[in-house]
Parts: structure tokens; sequence; C-alpha cells
């Protein structure tokens, strides 16, 4: 699923859905149009040149230009071409309330990231619940990014006993916010993914008077009278003070189809040789 799906999720949860416009302006005397809403949805704009007929009593006709740059955010058409000037304009255009589609695709992408972290996955991976979970997500980071703007606002008190309670808004974004935080980590929390999600590691102990790793072995059940399989996870390299980029499966394949001689001698350099006490492995001799 593509961030443009997960945008759209999360613009539904929002209930920001888009508004229609339009405006006719001019004879223009300058090259910038304040449109009377910003966040404009910048695929839907369309701008016409209306020109005059022959005759007054003729009507107008209306050209499509491209002449123009968008301010998105703030709602200004910049034109491009000084012919425009003293010219008659038609915009029309869809805009949103609270959020631009470039604020959600940032949030969703954080989300996204987020969902797919510590994981073998990609963004386009993720479908289904988990990009329900994913959007839900991005809903919290649009909601605090407009908390933070709100948060700016201060009351306003007049001697006339006019008093406006900029702060409400602030307190109700912080509850819907809060609304969704709890909703997403109750679903992250049960599907296991996000930063909070848990993992399962191989923790090894050192020997105390050996200063050795204790050996790891393959779990098995208490009456399987076979012996026991070797676990050689990778060790930290003593020259380079980093892990081996071996994986733990990747190993034991090694272990299991190379012979003592080429596990003593470092044919994948995994680090570790046989003591020769228990296992499967044969004692060498270096």
């Amino acid at each position: 699923m593509s961030i443009a799906t997960i945008t759209e999720t999360a613009r539904a949860m929002l209930r920001d859905f888009p508004k229609y416009f339009e405006i006719e302006c001019g004879p223009l005397n300058v090259l910038t149009v304040r449109l009377p809403h910003p966040l404009i949805m910048g695929a839907s704009v369309q701008v016409y040149v209306a020109t005059p007929g022959d005759l007054p009593t003729d009507p107008y006709t209306s050209t499509a230009t491209d002449a123009w740059q968008l301010d998105d955010r703030n709602g200004l058409l910049k034109l491009t071409d000084e012919a425009l000037l003293n010219k008659r304009l038609l915009v029309s255009a869809y805009h949103y309330t609270w959020f631009s589609d470039s604020d959600l695709a940032i949030a969703a992408n954080q989300a996204a990231q987020e969902t797919v972290y510590n994981t073998n996955g990609d963004v386009e991976d993720i479908e289904g619940i988990y990009a329900q979970v994913t959007a839900m997500s991005a809903v919290i980071r649009a909601l605090w990014s407009l908390a933070t703007e709100l948060s700016l606002d201060i009351d306003v008190s007049t001697p006339e006993g006019m008093y406006i309670p900029a702060r409400q808004r602030y307190a109700q974004v912080m509850q819907m916010m809060q609304y969704w935080e709890g909703e997403y980590t109750t679903r992250a929390e049960a599907l296991n993914i996000g930063l909070g999600a848990l993992e399962q590691f191989t923790l090894r102990r050192v020997a105390k008077l050996t200063n050795r790793y204790v050996p790891v072995y393959l779990p098995r059940e208490v009456d399987d009278p076979r012996w026991p399989k070797r676990i050689y996870p990778p060790i930290p390299d003593n020259s380079m003070g980093t892990p081996a980029k071996v994986g733990d499966m990747d190993v034991i394949d090694v272990v299991e189809n190379a012979s003592p001689q080429e596990v003593y001698h470092g044919g994948q350099d995994i680090g570790w040789v046989s003591i020769g006490t228990r296992g499967d492995t044969e004692w060498i001799t270096p």
C-alpha cells in the first residue's frame, strides 16, 4: 500500500475533506492573486482568462492558462505572464480546512517508517489492518502539529466584556489526539508493531572462572535422548570490536554442513571452536 493510500485513510479519519470554491477577479493590476482560502489542493486548481468580445454585447470567452504558480499553504496564486495584467481571471479549486496534502504525506511517511522499523518489510508492504493502524499513527502526528500551532493563540478579553477563549480549540484538539493515541497504542500492541513492539533476543552468559561464553543449545524435550545441538551465534570480533555479520541461522547451517577443520580454521570467520566435551562436534587441536 502506498503512502498516498495511507494519507487518504488518515484524512478520512480526520474528516478533513476538500471543499470546492471558485472566484472571479480583475481587471488585474498585480500578478499575485490572494485566494479566499489557504491549504489549496494543488492538483485541482484551474485558471481561465476571460476575454471580452468585439462588441459590448458579446459574451466573454474563457481560455485556460498554465502561466501561474501556487503557494498552496498560504493560498496565493502567482501569475508568471505579464500579459495577464488588466485581464479578468476565473479561478476554481478545492481547499482543506486543517491539513494540506504535504502535511499529511509527511505524517503518513513517518508513521509508515515506524511500522516497518526493525523488520524485513518495506513501506509498500503495509496493507490491511496494518495500514489502518499506520493511518492512526499519522492522525496523531497531524493533530500534534495542529495543536502546536493552536497553542500559540491567546485568549482575548476586551473592556466591553467580550471574551474569546482561544485555548478551547487547543484543548479540543488535544482531547482528540489523546483518543487516537489510545486507539493506536491498543492496536499496535495487539499487532506487535511500531517502536514499542516486543523483541526476543538470545542472551549469552560469560563464565566468571574462564571468561568464556557459556554454550547455547537448541531447545529439546526433556525425554529426547539425542545429543544436544550447539547454537553458534555471532560473537564480537576482538580486533575490530564489532559483531560478526553472519546471522544466527546462517551460522547454524555452516556448522552442520562444515567439517571440523573448516570450522576451526574459520572458513566463514565465525570466531569460535568446540572444546570437545559434549555435543555433535569433534575435538579440534589447533
